[in-house]
């Protein structure tokens, strides 16, 4: 699989969404830590557990969009439009050989298996 490159970083796709995934991971793990303090009542730890979790909701939205973009970009490339993707080079390939053979058959005065 390619490796696509952003303009603006040169961070492929893959890393962001990988980076994306690693502060989720650490937020998450942070939130973990506060939550005897919670339960034992403490005020600051309350406020600090709800903006950790507020800062969790916004990065998991991030990293879904990252993958959404993810799944874009590898469609993209892949040659996947509506679910679909064509091989143009291997459609090429068997036109050309069924040409090629419809071709010979002409030359020699056949055509589709019948003698002329």
């Amino acid at each position: 699989m390619q490796q696509s490159k952003t303009p603006e970083n040169g961070s492929s796709v893959e890393e962001e969404f990988d980076a994306v995934r690693q502060t989720l991971a650490h937020l998450t793990q942070s939130l973990r830590g506060l939550e005897d303090e919670v339960m034992a009542g403490d005020a600051a730890s309350v406020r600090e557990a709800s903006k950790l979790l507020s800062d969790i909701r916004t990065w998991s939205r991030l990293a879904i969009e990252m993958e959404a973009r993810f799944e874009e970009r590898r469609k993209q490339q892949a040659g996947i439009v509506d679910g679909y993707a064509l091989d143009l080079i291997e459609a090429r390939r068997t036109i050309g050989c069924r040409l090629a053979r419809l071709r010979r058959c002409c030359r020699e005065g056949q055509v589709s298996g019948w003698v002329k």
